[in-house]
């Protein structure tokens, strides 16, 4: 039985809807050695800026039960040595790119915007307004992020949206207390389409010495443990918004891929899954095929936002 795994993110159309989570995957080559990065629908860069992050200081990772927690900071090799250093293995591999970018303020974002599609260094953008663990103008708001106010998604979106004609993704945070209220604002001003979720925030405390364990005190939470969550937020979006979902959050195989695409995400990303089995991406596109096989179903398409209430 033939089966179609092709999908259309806001205009990008990808071979299959597996891609991988910004910060998980390095900038592809790093996998190159586990597999053909190629056969990803996308791949899903590192958060790039417009000069390089050095992030934040170690230790930076803990790990949690069915999780792990993380505060690297963005760090990241700017915009200059992505193009020249990092690209080339993408585009001769023949891979569709997503690109996650980061700024101070709406005008970095939309200078790394143009300056991608100017130079052919995507296919798509990400824009990152949700990252918990950096310290600068971006988040200085009382320590708040930009996704977590409606106005100033809308206003980021709206910058990005006239600086590029690729489609446009907006990362959003699950630190909120309502997810749609966000999703809604990106939607307003232009977004092609959301991804979500971006990290829980936690902490985790050494008690021995009775100090937090990462040095940022804080960090992201991430792995299956925050799984249900964002499938749950992705499902309050989904049916909320006209726009695409990117799902993301605790990925791992693909049952729970297709759980997502049942909550109405189009596409999914895997994260740290890659930490623990570099090749589980694309064990997920192997998987969602037999799914489908196995059911009957033609058209990937066809299960999204399937789920049965």
């Amino acid at each position: 039985m033939a089966v179609s795994l092709q999908i259309n993110l806001g205009g990008l159309v990808m071979k299959n809807p597996v891609t991988v989570a910004s910060g998980t995957f390095g900038y592809g080559a790093e996998y190159s050695d586990y597999f053909d990065v190629s056969q990803l629908g996308a791949v899903t860069v590192k958060s790039l800026s417009l000069e390089p992050r050095a992030g934040n200081k170690p230790p930076r990772i803990a790990e949690t039960p069915a999780g792990m927690l993380n505060a690297i900071g963005l760090q990241n090799v700017g915009i200059d040595a992505y193009l020249k250093d990092k690209l080339p293995f993408l585009r001769e591999k023949k891979c569709v790119i997503i690109a996650n970018i980061y700024g101070s303020g709406p005008d970095s974002y939309a200078t790394l915007a143009q300056r991608l599609e100017a130079e052919g260094g995507a296919d798509a953008i990400e824009a990152n307004l949700s990252c918990p663990n950096v310290h600068d103008a971006q988040n200085a708001r009382g320590g708040k992020l930009v996704a977590q106010h409606p106005d100033q998604v809308r206003l980021y979106t709206q910058a990005i949206k006239a600086a590029t004609k690729l489609p446009v993704y907006i990362k959003l945070s699950p630190n909120v207390t309502d997810i749609v209220e966000p999703a809604l604002a990106a939607e307003e001003g232009g977004a092609d389409a959301v991804s979500l979720i971006n990290t829980l925030i936690g902490m985790v405390i050494d008690t021995e010495t009775r100090k937090p364990v990462i040095s940022n005190i804080v960090g992201g939470l991430s792995g299956p443990a925050i799984r249900p969550v964002a499938l749950k937020m992705v499902w309050d979006v989904a049916r909320a918004v006209k726009i695409p979902v990117l799902g993301m959050g605790g990925i791992c195989t693909e049952e729970d891929a297709v759980q997502f695409l049942l909550a109405g995400a189009r596409a999914v990303a895997i994260g740290c899954a890659s930490f623990r089995r570099p090749d589980a991406a694309l064990r997920v596109v192997h998987g969602l095929e037999n799914y489908c096989r196995q059911n009957n179903i033609s058209d990937i398409n066809d299960i999204v936002a399937g789920v049965k209430v």
